[in-house]
């Protein structure tokens, strides 16, 4: 597999790019010269401000070391040219090497060793089991299995892990819910009223002979472990059906059992970090008013802080993580900073990585889990499919909020994505279709030099910024980042025929279904109707270039990964901050800082 494949072509680009700095006579550190995907279609591909970041290096005009630069880089397999363009450079894919890519392309395209076997844990999707999962537990859920796929489709060892709450004031309400609904009582304050726990604590009447004459010190945590195991048993089903597996369901209570929230209190008590004060025992300084910080309260009772203390053990040293990601809803965000402080006195503060996706509303009306009013994750794989399901949750980024529209997820129209992307996917389908039942004997090697519009070729240039999508969607931990090639196309405007793209970043693939005549004056059913060549040859090698950009496709997901759609960018708020409840999400560093071979502009950095 050559470089160019192996590496992206942008790393390609930046090594030519590299090169002729030095042949320019620039000795010792190159300054971040800035390549990156070109912003206006008609200036390339790709762009680098490299003439104004060395004018002041190499004393010279930025116009003149721009054109210096155009004029001495080579390019690998001649796959770009580069122009001068007042202080940029600027880089156009060539279309024969376009061309050759896709007849290329293998599955597992795209594919980087950037982990290099780096144990990393995701813990994901870890909602109090009180309850089915509902529409909006699906957007966490969907956001880390992505994000598992992604790491380790670079190479990463990862495993994935749902924390089973097991002993908090939530299960311990639950519990109580369903002893009440075993002897015909309502729920106490705060409880739940679901339908689900009348069924539960029904389960329970046959399921645990004796529990009704049980009193309720002691027939509580027996219901409440119960009614735990049997939603537990739930959610594993209903993530199965999205396509989500966990390597993991750890239980709550084996922490204590192993004594590893014992070991961090003791820990902190050594270092100072925790305090006692009103009885009670708080971490962090004694001054320090902020009540989310208690680890024991006052009457004994440990806070979930403490479990979560003894959870970063079992992690990072009992079980070895280098690294351990944790995806939560945003209501959360109040409780990042204490868990990175506590992981820091604990001394695993760099390995420690949190990341937060906006609510999901529902358009009907707002939901509540204890309230028993709420659309489930299964009620929506059943009306729209488990594929849709995920695809519309990757629409956007995890900073922005999703409404959830029922009626809108189940239009077959174009308005829908979901649909728009399905119906794409079926017209390239039937190309293969078409083309084996006229050509029973097509060629084995496509040609691909009849891929000569540029709605085809645009098709390619997405083929080629795939491996750089990959790079830096783990870099940053955004598997939204990932081409959708459709809902962004609805939105970009068509090239005229023959005529330049109209946006590299609109995503140029989204012209398909406007194009699919194409594919029909191609392979219709005479055979074509190309005047002045051989119709016959010309409709076999046609049906197979063509065809041949939907095996590519599929080979992103060859090795189980599948493409997953990108999502418009969260504007910043006027006061800088963004999302609903005005909190960002919390800003990490890349995975691995010391491998990237330029700096990744983030447009969120100025939001933290």
């Amino acid at each position: 597999m050559t470089s160019v494949l192996s590496g992206g072509v942008r790393d390609s680009i930046n090594d030519a790019l590299l090169e002729a700095v030095r042949k320019l006579g620039v000795d010792g550190e190159v300054p971040d010269l800035e390549l990156g995907r070109a912003k206006v279609a008609e200036h390339g591909d790709y762009a680098t401000s490299a003439g104004l970041k060395l004018a002041r290096v190499m004393r010279q005009d930025p116009k003149v070391i721009a054109a210096r630069l155009a004029e001495t880089i080579e390019v690998a397999e001649s796959a770009a040219t580069a122009e001068a363009s007042g202080g940029y450079v600027n880089f156009r894919l060539a279309d024969d090497w376009l061309r050759r890519l896709v007849g290329r392309i293998r599955p597992g395209y795209g594919a980087r060793d950037i982990g290099h076997g780096e144990r990393l844990q995701v813990e994901f999707g870890s909602v109090n089991p009180t309850g089915p999962l509902h529409i909006g537990h699906g957007r966490g859920v969907t956001l880390g299995d992505s994000i598992c796929r992604l790491l380790e489709f670079t190479g990463h060892a990862v495993q994935r892990e749902y924390y089973v709450n097991s002993d908090n004031t939530q299960t311990r309400r639950f519990g109580a819910s369903v002893f009440a609904r075993l002897h015909g009582f309502e729920p106490p304050e705060g409880g739940y009223t679901g339908d689900y726990v009348v069924e539960l604590a029904e389960m329970a009447r046959h399921d645990l002979p004796g529990i009704a004459d049980l009193p309720e010190d002691e027939a509580e945590p027996k219901l409440r472990m119960y009614a735990i195991n049997k939603m537990v048993e739930r959610i594993r089903a209903t993530v199965a059906r999205v396509n989500v597996r966990y390597d993991e369901w750890y239980y709550e209570n084996r922490l204590w059992e192993s004594g590893l929230p014992q070991e961090a209190i003791k820990r902190l008590r050594a270092s100072g970090h925790l305090k006692e004060r009103d009885g009670a025992l708080w971490f962090g300084d004694a001054s320090d008013e902020e009540e989310d910080r208690v680890v024991i309260r006052a009457n004994g009772q440990p806070t979930y802080f403490a479990s979560d203390l003894g959870y970063l053990l079992s992690r990072f040293e009992q079980r070895d993580y280098n690294r351990v990601v944790e995806v939560w809803a945003a209501d959360h965000h109040g409780y990042v900073p204490r868990m990175k402080s506590a992981a820091e006195a604990l001394g695993f503060d760099a390995r420690l990585v949190i990341i937060l996706h906006q609510m999901v509303n529902l358009k009907e009306g707002k939901m509540s889990k204890r309230a028993g009013r709420f659309v489930t994750l299964d009620d929506l794989v059943d009306r729209v499919g488990s594929d849709a399901v995920r695809y519309f949750y990757l629409l956007r980024s995890p900073d922005t909020t999703i409404e959830f529209d029922l009626e809108l997820a189940v239009t077959q129209g174009s308005e829908n994505p979901v649909y728009y992307a399905q119906y794409a996917h079926a017209r390239l389908s039937n190309v293969e279709v078409a083309a084996g039942a006229q050509h029973p004997k097509l060629p084995q090697t496509a040609n691909v030099g009849l891929l000569v519009h540029p709605w085809e070729l645009d098709v390619a240039r997405q083929l080629a910024f795939w491996p750089d999508v990959v790079e830096d969607a783990t870099a940053l931990l955004e598997p939204h980042r990932s081409p959708p090639l459709l809902p962004r196309g609805q939105r970009a405007e068509r090239a005229p025929r023959g005529g330049a793209r109209s946006g590299v970043n609109k995503g140029a693939a989204g012209a398909i279904p406007g194009r699919a005549s194409h594919f029909e004056d191609c392979a219709g059913p005479d055979g074509g109707q190309r005047a002045g060549k051989d119709v016959k040859e010309e409709s076999i090698g046609c049906d197979m270039a063509r065809a041949r950009l939907l095996p590519a496709a599929r080979a992103w997901r060859g090795s189980g990964h599948r493409p997953l759609p990108a999502g418009d960018r969260a504007e910043a708020l006027p006061d800088g901050r963004g999302g609903r409840h005005r909190q960002p999400r919390a800003r990490e560093p890349q995975l691995h800082p010391g491998g990237a071979r330029r700096r990744l502009r983030d447009p969120r950095a100025g939001r933290v």
